[in-house]
């Protein structure tokens, strides 16, 4: 008898600030990615001690992907209507280039997008007003439409029109949290993490590459690089950005400078009482990566999240207005990405690193340093 699946619209999530692989949502509550199974593995087993710093992993599903005779792609999540969970197959040699949604809803002043077998990406927003986006390569720029996130999709689009040569593509993803689901105009802050960045099981050119990359930038220095902001400024009706390329591009000022900017806003100023929830979740992960004998995050970033839209608590309590914009924590800091990820007895990996991760923690103690040093900017 042929199992049951229940089929779900993916829409994307255009709240992704780094990666090369776009993410979709398959809720309002859960995004999805690609199943890596080395990523997939991390989260089945994943230490208690780190739970509140990952998102939560809410299982997998099997994305269908079909191209009309329009041009149009459409990606639907298919998921098993019974409880027994199926192991996945590993996807991740394809999963670059088989995701693809056709339209969205909603999404900070944005009706729909489409995506299309062309380069293009059909916007479409409140007004009715219809945006072709085509270069989507600028580092730095100041706009409602995340272009990183479109870059990401169109780079996977096109990789499409290498492989797909069929109107149908199957693809595994695991699904996670949205962090960022609870807040209203979610300010984004991805920092890639570490003063190595490659896997134990990289070519050699992979690993020169890498290896440079992070000699040349801010990981080699700092233990930290910026690898992609967002910014909601005034009273959200527009949006700033950064790019992992200007990232790589900035020295240790240019690095401070642009925390300082993440927590910069237009009417209030440097948003201070931010700083402590900020630092109390660093130190608390700096404590738990110490008790992580071998463990390695190569690769991995950590996410500050926080919504824009409580900035304005501080003008409305002056008012006489307690009404709150978002409840539990003021901000999130949450690890992301474990492609990369090893550990004594992790998926038969011969190589075993000894001690905790020292890279990952020396980024966390310079984060640290920074943020308590803007307590005293005036």
């Amino acid at each position: 008898m042929d199992e049951e699946f229940e089929s779900v619209h993916l829409q994307p999530f255009l709240h992704q600030v780094s990666g090369h692989r776009g993410i979709f949502l398959y809720n309002d509550r859960t995004v999805c990615k690609p199943l890596n199974v080395r990523e997939y593995n991390f989260y089945l087993n994943i230490p208690h001690i780190l739970r509140s710093f990952t998102a939560e992993f809410r299982g997998e599903i099997e994305a269908e992907i079909r191209e009309g005779n329009d041009g149009r792609l459409t990606v639907m999540g298919r998921r098993p209507k019974s409880t027994d969970r199926k192991k996945s197959v590993n996807c991740e040699d394809v999963s670059d280039s088989v995701m693809f949604p056709s339209k969205v809803e909603k999404l900070e002043g944005i009706h729909s997008l489409q995506l299309l077998r062309s380069d293009g990406i059909e916007i479409v927003t409140q007004t009715d007003q219809l945006i072709v986006s085509r270069d989507v390569r600028n580092d730095c720029r100041a706009e409602m439409v995340n272009p990183w996130s479109l870059r990401c999709q169109k780079k996977m689009m096109f990789k499409l029109k290498k492989v797909n040569h069929g109107p149908v593509t199957h693809c595994d993803f695991i699904l996670l949290e949205n962090v960022a689901a609870r807040f209203r105009h979610p300010c984004i802050l991805d920092l890639k993490m570490g003063t190595r960045q490659h896997g134990d099981d990289v070519s050699p050119e992979k690993k020169e590459r890498f290896t440079e990359r992070c000699r040349s930038t801010t990981s080699s220095s700092l233990g930290v690089r910026i690898g992609g902001m967002q910014v909601y400024r005034g009273d959200g009706d527009k949006c700033f950005w950064v790019n992992k390329i200007y990232g790589r591009s900035l020295g240790v000022d240019g690095f401070k400078q642009t925390l300082h900017q993440f927590l910069l806003h237009d009417f209030f100023g440097l948003r201070k009482d931010l700083l402590d929830p900020i630092i109390d979740r660093l130190k608390d992960l700096h404590r738990n990566i110490q008790s992580c004998d071998t463990y390695r995050f190569y690769s991995s970033s950590l996410l500050i999240v926080y919504d824009a839209c409580c900035q304005a608590t501080h003008l409305a309590t002056d008012l006489g207005n307690d009404e709150s914009c978002g409840s539990g924590h003021v901000v999130e800091v949450r690890l992301i990405d474990f492609a990369h990820f090893t550990r004594s007895g992790f998926q038969n990996d011969t190589t075993v690193h000894i001690g905790p991760d020292r890279g990952f923690l020396f980024g966390l103690e310079n984060l640290i340093d920074i943020f308590s040093d803007m307590r005293c900017i005036g």
